[in-house]
Parts: C-alpha cells; structure tokens; sequence
C-alpha cells in the first residue's frame, strides 16, 4: 500500500462517523463490536457507551433479528453480501424502516470472523408510498376503499366461501342516496361533501368487524357482508342501517334527512364473481328505487333480462329525437258545468322505429335519469304550442293545451327564457299554455320553485299543481304560489265513489282548491258513478278514458269538431264517445 494510499485510508474512522447512515460490526453470534455516531444516535445511546455488550437482538425487532441471523448471515457468508429491508428500534421504542446491506468479513474455514451492517432509514419513503398506495385504493373525500379495493375484497371472500372457509353465503349491498341531488344543489357541493363523509362515517358504525363499506360512485355507496350462513343474517344489517338513517344529518348549520335505494346480491345464488355480483345489486338497485324511496330489493334474474331490455331501449331512446320518432297526443278535459271541452292535456308518445308505441312508464323515468329529459321537454313545448292552433279552429275556442313540466325541466334556469322565445315563436297566446307541475317538484325546495312560477306568471301562462294529494304540501306555501289550477291525483279517484277514504281525500281536495280560487280538475275518471260524485262535489273539469282516451292530433282535433256538433249535453248522457282507431295506452 503506497503512502497516499495509506493516508487516505487513516482517514476512514471519520468518514465511519460523519455518515448519517447506520453503520455497525459484529461478530459472528450477533453480538455487537462497534456502532457508529448515527448508529447510536438511532438506538438512543450515548457516545460513551460500551456497545460490546450489546446484540443485534437490541436493535431489531424479535422477528426482524431471527430473520438477519437466519437469512442474512448465511447469505452474506455465502455470497459475501446480503441486501434487503428491516426495521430498526429507535431509542424511544419506534420502529424505523431501513434499507440494509450486511457484508461478511476475515472468512476462515467456511465460517466468518465478522459481519458488518449499513442501514439507511427509508421510513420517508415509505410513508410517502403508502401514501401513494392509499391515494391509488382509496377515495379522497370519504377515506373508504374505493371500486379497486372493493373488487380485490370481493374476489378474497369468495375464494373463501368457494373453499368452504368461511359461510355458505356472501352478500353485496349497492346503496344509492335517495334525494342528494336536491341536496347538493340547494345546499351547494361544500354541503354535498359533508353529507358524503358523515354518511360514510355512519356506514362504516353500521357493520360488523370484517365487512367493507366502499364508495362505489358519486352517491353510491358499497357493503360486502361476509361469513352469511343464512340470508336472514343479513336482515339485522339491513334494520341497523335503516335505523341508522332514521336520524338526521347536520349538514350546512341544519338538519337534513337522507335515505337508500338498496340492491342486494347474494353469491352464490346470484353470482360468483365480482363483476356479476355488482352487476345484480346494480339491477336490484334501480328496481327498489323504481319502486320509491328509501327500499331495499333483492336481486331477481328476471331483473337482468328487463336490464338488457332497458339498455337497448335506452340506445334507442337517444336517437329518438334526432330522428324525429317522438309524437304527442292529447286527451281532452271536459267541463262538467258546461258539458263543453275544457283544454287538451298534451301527452308525449314515443313512436318506436318497430312500429310499437312504447309505453311513457318505460321511457319517461329514463328521459329524466338520462337527463334527455331537457331537450325531450323543450321539444314537447314547441311542438304543442305549434299544433296548438289546429286544436283551437276544431274546438271552435280558445281552450288551454297543458304540459307536463318535469322536475329537471322545471329547475332548468334556461326554462323561462325558452319559453318566451317558444310562445313568441309560434305565435301563441301565454294564457292558453297551462304547465303542469307536480306536487312533489315544487315542494323539494319551495323558495327556488316560488321565484321559477312567479317568472312563468309574469309571462302570464297558467299554472297547475299536478298529482295533488300525493305528496305533502303546505297550504301556506301554496296560498302564496301563483297557481290557477288544482288536479287531483287519479289514485284518489280510480276507486269506487263510495270507498270511504277516498271519497273523503277527493271531496276534502276539491273544497280545497276552490277556497284558494283555483279550478279543480280530477284525472283517472274511467266510470260515469266516478263523473257524477265529481259533479255532486262540484268539481270544474275531469279527465279521463269515461270522457276520451289520448289521440293522435288529427283524432284529437275530428273529436273536438265532432263533440262540438253534438250538443254538450248529449256528451255527458252518453259518457263515453267512441272514435275509431284510437290508441288504447293508459295515460
């Protein structure tokens, strides 16, 4: 060794100790020889401290030090070099993540004199790539595990099940939130995260150890119920979940309420992997909120065949405009009074390509889920007020065409101005538009809905509350809206006159839209002892299959010429007038 070579080497102890690395000797059992400054500094010893007496035992976990005297040691006396990671013990009994090097020294007769160690603290890195790991299978806004995770969990339970591991049975729960649309826009997206998180939070109180709540999309939310070894284990799940969300929500300085829509999926019955089993929940999902709000349903296969039909339909369903295959028809309104046509309720038909009229109940709900709904709706606008005159010559007066305005349509901001450029368009007189809302519309947010029918009065079209009965509006509320007319939901009417409750509900309706200066009309009348308790109880106008079905607009228009000719009072003896070639399809 050259002189300048020997004096860089006598600077190597200092080099040993600057190093902010882990660096220590050992001999061959594990028992420490020297640690340097870093090295100390890790383990919470001082700089004085006789490290001899020491063990590798003293600075590694019990599994981590039988794993470098089992693993390492052998490897670095065999290969001169063993690499990996450990942990270390710091001085106030934490454990460090390190990456570690040990190396063998002096090899005699097979054996080593020594082993030397460098370890690199790492923990850093680690937290920062379990951050990374976290952000990847978890949603930011809620914590929960997201679809990743959820699928991974999914496919472990019934690889379990599969092996006879665990119970005979897995359950998927979807949970969609009923009303946080409305939420998130009248309360606004700060809210709606709110809502979000303590939502999950009480999810994830519900279940039981083992199971997994995921955010599953927006609104939606996912259980996997694991260890079933019966489906009524489900059920205490089900009636803690309800329960649950029986109490309110502090969102936004108040109490809001929220509730599910729940599809469940039952592996094995239902599916045996991942992507079927949400599959099926997904389908029983939209069957319970189809059915109303805050249901569970399980999945039935039927479900998936009506899926299938759906989906195909709603392919269509988004050409159907562009291709012009929409139609309206109109039922006309008799008033009992007069025995004279009353107006035309304007009802959107989809002329299917195969020739069918498809029914509204299959392609109205997915209109406004799709959100299609909002040029479907302006479409239907525009259209009756352009075939508007042709019902007004037959008739021989002016009479009102009304329109279904629908939730999304109605909370539109585009929807006044529209309007005003459609009634402009078309030439048509504001007061012989009627619009109709549903009750339940404009109760979601009553001062946004007061403001959009106090504009839509300003322009002076007629205003009518649509199902009434049916929802739970307060009398203060609309005393205050600016309505002309009351309808009285068909559920109140379909039953015989002397039904008691509903009799009641239907006479109770119409004392009540004439003490607040609205025309009531019922709607659903299919029997003359259906017309007459409605005239006995005063009410203005019906509507219904008793009087005429809905017809296409050059049946609707002969019907109007044809009823005008007959004098009013020979309508209401007869009942029913019979025009030919009439589309049968309830409203």
């Amino acid at each position: 060794m050259s002189k300048r070579t020997h004096a860089w080497h006598a600077h190597l102890p200092e080099i040993v100790e600057a190093t902010t690395d882990f660096i220590a000797i050992m001999d061959d059992s594990g028992r420490l020889r020297y640690i340097n400054r870093a090295g100390r500094a890790m383990l919470g010893l001082s700089d004085f401290e006789d490290v001899e007496r020491r063990h590798i035992s003293d600075c590694h976990p019990e599994a981590e030090t039988r794993r470098l005297l089992a693993e390492a040691f052998p490897i670095a006396r065999r290969n001169g070099a063993w690499r990996g990671e450990s942990m270390i013990i710091s001085g106030d009994g934490q454990e460090i993540a390190v990456s570690q090097v040990v190396l063998a020294h002096g090899c005699q007769n097979g054996g080593a004199g020594m082993f030397s160690t460098i370890a690199r603290d790492i923990s850093e890195r680690k937290r920062y790539d379990a951050e990374i790991r976290h952000q990847a299978t978890h949603d930011p806004l809620t914590g929960l595990p997201n679809r990743i995770v959820l699928e991974e969990h999914l496919m472990m339970e019934l690889a379990r099940m599969a092996q006879g591991r665990r119970h005979a049975h897995v359950a998927v729960m979807l949970l969609d939130l009923d009303n946080f649309k409305r939420i998130n826009d009248s309360l606004g997206h700060v809210a709606g995260d709110e809502l979000l998180r303590s939502v999950a939070q009480r999810l994830r109180n519900c279940v039981r150890t083992g199971d997994m709540v995921a955010r599953y999309g927006d609104d939606e939310f996912t259980i996997v119920a694991s260890g079933l070894s019966a489906m009524d284990n489900l059920l205490p799940v089900i009636h803690k979940l309800r329960a649950a969300f029986e109490l309110p929500f502090p969102v936004a300085g108040q109490e809001v309420f929220t509730g599910f829509s729940t599809g469940i999926a039952v592996a094995p019955n239902d599916g045996g992997d991942p992507v079927t089993l949400l599959k099926n929940a997904d389908a029983a999902m939209y069957r319970a909120k189809a059915s109303g709000r805050d249901r569970y349903q399980f999945y039935a296969p039927e479900m998936n065949a009506r899926g299938q039909e759906l989906l195909v339909l709603e392919t269509e369903l988004r050409h159907a405009l562009e291709r012009e295959e929409f139609v309206l028809h109109y039922q006309p309104q008799l008033h009992l009074c007069t025995g004279r046509i009353a107006g035309f309720e304007a009802l959107l038909r989809w002329q299917h390509p195969a020739g069918r009229l498809v029914p509204p109940s299959d392609f109205i709900p997915m209109l406004e889920e799709t959100g299609l709904i909002i040029p479907v709706g302006k479409w239907t606008l525009r259209r009756a007020c352009a075939e508007y005159r042709k019902l007004r010559d037959a008739s021989g007066t002016q009479v009102p065409v009304s329109v279904n305005v629908s939730a999304r349509q109605f909370g539109d901001h585009r929807l006044v101005e529209e309007l005003r450029h459609i009634l402009r368009d078309e030439g048509m007189p504001p007061e012989d538009l009627e619009l109709e809302i549903t009750e339940s519309t404009v109760m979601q947010d009553t001062q946004a809905a007061g403001e959009i029918l106090d504009a839509l009065n300003a322009i002076g079209v007629r205003l009518a509350i649509d199902d009434f009965g049916t929802g739970h509006s307060s009398l203060a509320y609309l005393k205050r809206f600016p309505l002309n007319t009351l309808k009285i939901d068909r559920d109140f009417i379909q039953g015989r006159p002397w039904e008691e409750n509903d009799a009641a509900i239907a006479e109770a309706c119409i004392s009540l839209g004439h003490k607040l200066g609205l025309d009531v009309i019922a709607e659903g009348v299919e029997t003359a002892e259906q017309m007459q308790f409605l005239r006995a109880h005063g009410c203005d106008m019906i509507q219904g299959y008793h009087f005429s079905p809905p017809m296409p607009l050059q049946a609707a228009s002969h019907f109007a010429l044809h009823h005008k000719a007959r004098a009013g009072a020979e309508a209401l003896a007869q009942g029913v007038s019979k025009i030919p070639a009439i589309e049968k399809g309830r409203t």
